[in-house]
């Protein structure tokens, strides 16, 4: 029988075997590469968010937070510690921002040499911060600079470079301009997959939240694009909460490359635990939120060793919704939420997660060990032919 610290022991080398293990190296080519993608978010989609997300699905295509030019190439720990990822990750896709070709073509070296499978150029973020850098949707009032951009960052490295822009940006926002948007950008670029989000932007007006929900959705121009360029490929990003509406957007006569979802793998994490049984014909990971939550204490107390200043909501943040639409959801936010809580148990993380998933099993028994559904036949030929 094991003891205590030999259990911890080995709890803890199983999150350093899931951090170091490359589960989706035999599928990097495959067709359903995209089809469902989490979108890059700022001050969410960083290294933490994105292993909680991998014990949930394994083929899903994750997206890093933006890194900005300038943070890449001065920042004083260096891009490898900035830029951080995992081979878990894997596929990851990394998003840079900026407008200088020369920067951005340095960046995709760097990102590239870290082993990024793809790089992604933001020309969609609207926020006041973008905007006073001349970045993200600004840049689609120009074209030539995209085209110049995007052409740089290729000719530098092997890894494809994409692009993720808008429908329009303030008052360009008729069809025609997206799509001679695209034209450019393809034709002089050579962008070859452009991840469409299905509004336009206000860059004045609205603040980013506003500017996720104001603006009215266009799937109907997303759709008439890829038909009008067939020979590119378009991912869907806008609106996407439940796997019915992602199902009925990737039907094969749409021709979509994939979807791409925000906020609902924030808000609802729990729901893509079904994704690679519903979307890849694959096993799920499997795990039970009590599982993940004890992978999670041994990864935060990992986390805090190696990085003593971090603060406790880098940590809390990932985990914070995964009880989402349970009940006593709100108790269990609650306790993550507060500092007390955390100096309650010394400032333990561990310590802190167990006494949380103890305060939940007993408000709300059975749901810490719901299980995601299982692959109940085998993949179908379709399925093994894309893979």
């Amino acid at each position: 029988m094991e003891s205590n610290g030999e259990a911890e022991k080995t709890q803890t080398s199983l999150v350093k075997q899931l951090l170091y293990t490359n589960y989706s190296k035999d599928h990097m080519q495959s067709s359903l590469l995209h089809k469902v993608s989490l979108a890059p978010m700022m001050d969410i989609t960083n290294f933490y968010f994105r292993f909680m997300i991998r014990l949930i699905t394994r083929r899903c295509t994750l997206y890093t937070e933006m890194f900005h030019e300038n943070a890449v190439l001065n920042c004083t720990w260096g891009p490898r510690e900035f830029m951080k990822f995992s081979p878990i990750e894997h596929p990851v896709v990394v998003q840079l921002g900026g407008n200088s070709p020369e920067n951005l073509k340095k960046c995709a070296t760097i990102c590239e040499e870290l082993g990024y499978d793809e790089i992604n150029l933001n020309v969609g973020c609207p926020s006041e911060r973008v905007q006073e850098g001349a970045f993200g949707a600004c840049l689609m009032k120009e074209p030539d600079l995209v085209a110049r951009i995007v052409k740089e960052m290729s000719n530098a490295v092997q890894i494809p470079v994409t692009v993720k822009c808008r429908l329009g940006v303030d008052e360009f926002d008729d069809y025609d301009f997206v799509k001679s948007f695209i034209t450019k950008v393809a034709t002089e670029g050579g962008t070859k997959h452009f991840i469409l989000h299905a509004r336009k932007a206000f860059l004045k007006g609205l603040d980013p939240h506003q500017n996720r929900t104001v603006p009215p959705l266009k799937y109907d121009w997303v759709l008439k694009l890829k038909k009008e360029f067939p020979d590119l490929q378009v991912t869907i990003n806008g609106g996407f909460k439940t796997f019915d509406s992602i199902k009925g957007i990737l039907t094969p006569e749409n021709g979509l490359r994939g979807c791409m979802v925000g906020r609902a793998f924030f808000e609802n994490p729990w729901l893509f635990s079904d994704a690679d049984r519903t979307f890849y014909g694959e096993p799920n990971p499997g795990y039970t939120r009590r599982e993940i939550l004890d992978l999670w204490s041994d990864f935060g107390t990992m986390m805090m060793q190696e990085r003593p200043y971090l603060s406790l909501p880098m940590l809390t943040k990932p985990i914070v919704n995964l009880f989402c639409g349970e009940k006593f959801n709100a108790r269990y936010r609650q306790f993550l939420s507060d500092p007390n809580n955390f100096k309650k148990c010394d400032n333990n993380f561990e310590t802190f997660i167990d006494t949380c998933v103890e305060l939940y099993d007993e408000l709300a028994p059975g749901v810490l060990d719901k299980k995601p559904p299982a692959l109940e036949k085998e993949p179908t030929k379709e399925v093994e032919n894309a893979i």
